[in-house]
């Protein structure tokens, strides 16, 4: 085993394991919500499964148990629920050995999908800044190790998308580093699928589209077959990656709009120019819109989720001025997407964990490592901490989620 697999192994234990011990050493929830899904544990396993499942993970093991029943439930990622079930199926024979009640075995087999996806994306994040820092050798080790220890923290170890997402959209931005794109786009299409968020990574394709068909049209090196054959790859990555955003609508559409589907009048957003189940139900059930979470009350999140802001933008400004050449700036931009929207409409706390993400930020603090700026230290310092404190709360079924 080469040196830096094994040290990125043993932080990765390390850190699950101290997480993990956390949750289970955390008091009884302040939030009785699980027990609406979970009866009450009976074992050391149960106990454990009990605990990571809080907040969001409540609707994702719900729905991967018995399919989404309520409108609201469109909210949380089709792709991930629909991955949870494929691993609940490959587990099968082993769960009946396991006399686990329902829905245990989902909530299990969440947990372990979300930790594999997690350990894997680490080693997706290292082949790719090997290919963006070919000369670095610290640098991909730095970087991998960051992401072990993201502030998404218990996120990355619970039935939530978020370790999914990072393995997926690592993948799709591997590929196009490479020159796949279309390989890249289907990627990002199963990224969407899990998290909506991944549709900010069709800027990428659109702005490399539109350069690419400024080309053909002005003439020059942008000439030729194979100019054409990249503008096709191109717009077909691109189409991916929407449709990663649309199939999950399209679905919901047919179910609860489309004449003879259901039962009573269809719902206020058929009728919408762009008939969206999750944009209703973002807005309707959860409040998110332009400004909306722009409140006195919510003070206290947006300065508990400023150091990621910061940080996002701070590493995605670096980047596009050329920090890390051209292709980490192109990269830079859904992440830099990602930020505005998380200050301006979404529930901006959850910053913290959509940042596992993005990879631009790892690359900006690993090089900070490498030049032993300070400013490093004080980062992975806020990282520790967060994540530590961060698990406390979720375990105990307490805010900010």
């Amino acid at each position: 085993m080469p040196p830096s697999t094994s040290t990125i192994t043993i932080a990765f234990l390390s850190w699950k394991f101290l997480l993990l011990a956390i949750t289970l050493l955390t008091p009884a929830p302040y939030d009785t919500s699980t027990s609406l899904i979970l009866s009450p544990p009976t074992t050391l396993l149960q106990s454990l499964l009990e605990k990571l499942t809080r907040w969001d993970a409540i609707y994702f093991v719900k729905a991967a148990h018995r399919g989404y029943a309520n409108e609201q439930e469109w909210a949380f990622g089709y792709g991930f629920v629909r991955a949870v079930r494929g691993v609940y199926w490959a587990l099968s024979p082993a769960l009946k050995y396991m006399d686990l009640p329902q829905p245990y075995g989902y909530a299990l087999s969440a947990v372990l999908l979300a930790n594999l996806a997690h350990a894997l994306s680490t080693a997706v994040l290292y082949a790719l800044t090997r290919e963006i820092f070919p000369l670095n050798r610290k640098l991909p080790l730095m970087a991998s190790l960051l992401h072990v220890i993201s502030p998404a923290g218990l996120f990355l170890s619970a039935p939530y998308s978020e370790s999914l997402f990072a393995l997926l959209s690592f993948s799709g931005m591997y590929c196009y580093v490479r020159g796949y794109v279309v390989i890249a786009g289907a990627w990002m299409f199963l990224a969407t699928m899990v998290r909506s968020n991944g549709l900010l990574s069709g800027a990428v394709f659109l702005l490399d589209f539109w350069r690419a068909g400024c080309g053909l049209v002005v003439g020059g090196e942008g000439r030729g077959w194979r100019a054409v054959g990249r503008l096709v790859g191109l717009g077909i990555g691109g189409l991916l990656v929407g449709a990663g955003s649309a199939f999950p609508q399209w679905l919901a559409y047919g179910r609860y709009c489309l004449a003879g589907v259901g039962a009573g009048e269809p719902r206020s957003w058929c009728n919408s120019m762009v008939p969206s189940i999750y944009f209703f139900v973002q807005e309707r059930y959860w409040n998110v819109g332009l400004f909306r979470y722009w409140t006195i009350p919510n003070v206290p999140l947006f300065l508990l989720a400023t150091p990621a802001l910061l940080v996002l933008i701070c590493s995605g400004t670096w980047a596009i001025h050329g920090g890390a050449g051209p292709v980490a700036g192109k990269l830079a931009i859904p992440q830099m997407l990602l930020a505005v929207m998380a200050l301006l409409t979404y529930h901006v706390q959850i910053i913290t964990r959509l940042s596992s993400g993005c990879v631009v930020w790892y690359w900006w603090v690993a090089c900070m490592i490498c030049a032993g700026d300070v400013r490093a230290r004080w980062i992975v310092h806020w990282m520790v901490c967060y994540a530590l404190i961060q698990g406390v709360l979720f375990a105990g079924f307490l805010p900010p989620a």
